[in-house]
């Protein structure tokens, strides 16, 4: 019986918790060669690195009856279907009060998950990553043979009639190839294509090549979303987020930008995100608001015990009180010096997370 204990929160002024992301896992078959979590992965059957799922529910149960239920959760990892109970876990889910839910693969298998015991409807959607349209681009930065491996999962959850999003993370690999990706996906029957930027973290340290400067991705994102408005007919119901990820001050004002320890974007009745590593040897339970700091030293919320109890982290670089003591358009550039992925004047970097929004 777990007794959650997040006193420290309120302390802090954090009313309330409106977005939950569990790395439920911290097991992986892929190594990504940009991947953020690499320091924490552990080999693909190991099975000491789990959020248990009593945890897991009392967790969630916590922070909804806290705050009223919770807008959105992600169940993350490692790989998420690479938990034993991970079937279980969804079909608990389902019935919690939980507006939307979601789970992220690699998409090179199901694993452990049962797809003929869930429910069509039991998450919001599943979102499967995926880099490329074909296997040279693909596998460059997810491994040697992935992308077949992935299109044939993608094949099963369709047929399950599970809704599907992708999660493709741009890179100097597959940069001059955003324009085809919308086609490609739309055609498999993807309902929503979400870019990711890969960042300087984790793996990426070793492959800094990968990682596309500022001006590089204001060109791209710009003429994509030009692309997408101009043949948006072509893919109807779909649903594109293409992240900002560098703005002029003027722009960031224009479209009233807010870091992620201010506002989580998908809570927008109020709400933080919270991301929590399981309470294990290696994840020790770490928190935080923004997955641009998972891994930076002294950067976490503080770590949630086994049992229930939160301790905050007193150390200056804690993401929140780094920002409360200095607000600034996106405390992990400061807490990380990322400031040499920025190649243009006047320019500032923001939350990955803070995307525009394309319905067409």
């Amino acid at each position: 019986m777990h007794e959650f204990d997040f006193t420290a929160f309120r302390d802090q002024g954090i009313e309330r918790i409106g977005e939950l992301n569990p790395y439920i896992t911290l097991a992986c078959d892929l190594r990504c060669r940009y991947c953020y979590m690499y320091d924490f992965l552990e080999n693909a059957d190991n099975k000491l690195e789990l959020m248990e799922p009593d945890f897991l529910f009392g967790l969630i149960n916590f922070f909804s009856d806290s705050g009223n239920g919770l807008d959105r959760m992600t169940l993350l990892g490692g790989e998420s279907t690479l938990h034993p109970d991970i079937t279980e876990i969804i079909d608990v889910i389902s019935n919690m009060p939980i507006k939307e839910k979601r789970m992220t693969t690699n998409g090179i298998g199901t694993h452990h998950l049962k797809l003929e015991k869930l429910k069509p409807e039991a998450l919001d959607h599943i979102s499967v990553s995926i880099d490329g349209t074909n296997p040279e681009t693909n596998d460059s930065t997810r491994g040697k043979g992935t992308f077949e491996k992935i299109l044939e999962t993608i094949g099963k959850y369709s047929q399950s009639g599970i809704k599907l999003s992708i999660n493709y993370t741009v890179t100097s690999k597959n940069l001059s190839q955003l324009n085809e990706v919308v086609s490609f996906f739309a055609e498999k029957g993807v309902s929503i294509i979400n870019f990711h930027r890969a960042s300087l973290d984790g793996y990426a340290y070793a492959n800094p090549d990968l990682i596309v400067k500022a001006s590089d991705w204001i060109n791209a994102r710009d003429n994509l979303s030009t692309y997408i408005h101009n043949n948006s007919q072509q893919f109807p119901g779909l649903t594109i987020r293409i992240p900002y990820i560098f703005l002029t001050p003027r722009q960031i004002e224009q479209l009233n930008y807010k870091p992620i320890q201010e506002q989580n974007y998908h809570s927008l009745q109020g709400g933080h995100r919270l991301i929590v590593f399981p309470p294990t040897k290696k994840g020790r339970g770490l928190c935080y608001m923004s997955s641009d700091l998972i891994g930076q030293p002294n950067a976490e919320l503080g770590y949630v015990t086994s049992s229930g109890s939160f301790v905050w982290n007193e150390h200056q670089s804690n993401e929140f009180t780094a920002y409360a003591r200095s607000a600034s358009s996106n405390v992990s550039t400061e807490i990380k010096n990322q400031s040499g992925e920025i190649d243009l004047a006047n320019i500032l970097r923001v939350s990955h997370s803070f995307k525009a929004v394309i319905n067409t």
